[in-house]
């Protein structure tokens, strides 16, 4: 749990610290996903394996799913959105650039 502590205290100070959304949407998926499967895998540790256990096992298979998914999400659309802060984003090579929203490839 003191890990997971760690890693939330990682995202607090990552987010009062970098300037760009994608460097904050970064730190915060990335982090808060291990801290939350850190502390919960320490509550199932602690609470013995059962079907509480079970259950905190599904939180974080659920977590492990979903977390990229909608982060990725939130950063495509942050992406193609009408944002007047385009000018802050600092990208190094821009592979979407030509590319409409609907596009696959």
């Amino acid at each position: 749990m003191v890990n997971g502590t760690f890693f939330f205290l990682i995202t607090a100070i990552g987010m009062i610290r970098f300037e760009d959304f994608y460097t904050k949407l970064h730190i915060g998926s990335k982090c808060l996903t291990g801290g939350g499967i850190s502390i919960l895998l320490g509550i199932i540790f602690l609470k013995g394996f059962s079907l509480y256990s079970l259950k905190l096992g599904l939180i974080i298979v659920f977590l492990i799913i979903t977390n990229p998914i909608t982060t990725h999400a939130i950063a495509r659309a942050a992406y193609y959105s009408d944002n007047e802060n385009k000018h802050k984003i600092y990208l190094v090579r821009d592979d979407l650039k030509e590319k409409s929203i609907g596009e696959l490839q």
